[in-house]
Formats: C-alpha cells, structure tokens, sequence
C-alpha cells in the first residue's frame, strides 16, 4: 500500500523490498535534490536546501532517504586522468568465447578489478564488454591489452579506441 504524500514526504511501498531496497517513488522535490547533487556533490546541506527550496533538516531526511533506498549510491570526485598521471584513456571492446557466455556477468568485477579500468560495460551485440582503461602511455596500453584482455581464457576478439575527450555526466554549475 502506498501513503498519500506532500511533495516531500517519503512514498515507499511498505514492507517490501527490490533488491534489498525498499520501492521508493521519486517526487519532484527529489528530482531536484538528485539534479543539484549531479551537478556538484559537494554541495553543504544549507546550500542545497537552498537550491531546492527546502528547510535544511527536511533536506537532509531527503538526501538520508535518498541513500537509503540506493537512488543515491555514493559520491565520487571526477578526476582528470591525464592531471593524474593516466594521459591515454582508451575504450577496449570484447567479445566473450562461447564457452565462456553463461559466466559473463562474472567478468564485470574481475575486469573492474584491474588496475587502470576506470569502468566495465555489459552490452548486448557482437562486443560483450567494453572496458574503459586509463593508462600513462600508448605502451602500456598495449601492456595491459596483451596481460588483460588478450591472454585472458574467456575474451576473444577485441577493439580498441582511444578516447579524444570524455565529459561527464551534468554539465558543472
């Protein structure tokens, strides 16, 4: 059963669960806390409440509902990879060998493991994964292809293309 609410009010389903999360209605005033938070994780309380027209204690219970029902699940710092010492960013497409196929959703975090692998992509088509990788050079970008992807017992053929610039998510405030 779902709880009539203001704006602002938490519509969970009760008692049940998704996934270990409880089934969580955004409203509009989420929405707006999601899109600021987008824009600018770091954003103080006050600032944000500000921004959405919230008292900060009713902000702060959203943004807390917000983490516990796994709409928001972290917050990250978006770095630059060549100002970090990774200058190639590269995205490696693979196709999983068949004797592999029932166990391709294992390779995510395996893959997601290696060092430089900024994100793992599951895909449907004639690539099954795609693997973004940041490296110091074009050397060890090959190095890592050869080790990772290459000798690996379940990845066939890949591709790779490098990356020109990537922008991410919401544009900055």
């Amino acid at each position: 059963m779902i709880r009539e609410v203001s704006e602002f009010s938490n519509p969970v389903r009760a008692g049940t669960r998704q996934r270990g999360m409880m089934m969580f209605m955004l409203t509009d005033g989420d929405r707006r806390i999601l899109h600021e938070l987008s824009r600018n994780g770091r954003l103080s309380n006050k600032e944000l409440a500000a921004r959405v027209g919230l008292a900060p204690s009713t902000c702060h219970g959203r943004v807390r509902l917000l983490e516990d029902a796994g709409v928001i699940r972290g917050y990250r710092a978006v770095v630059d990879p060549q100002a970090a010492g990774a200058a190639i960013n590269a995205l490696v497409s693979v196709a999983v060998l068949d004797h592999a196929r029932s166990q391709v959703t294992d390779l995510v975090p395996l893959m997601r493991a290696l060092p430089g692998v900024q994100q793992v992509f599951l895909l449907g088509g004639d690539r099954d994964l795609v693997i973004h990788v940041a490296t110091a050079d074009v050397p060890a970008l090959r190095e890592f292809i050869r080790i990772n992807v290459g000798a690996h017992p379940d990845l066939g053929q890949s591709q790779t293309q490098l990356v020109f610039e990537h922008a991410v998510g919401v544009a900055p405030a």
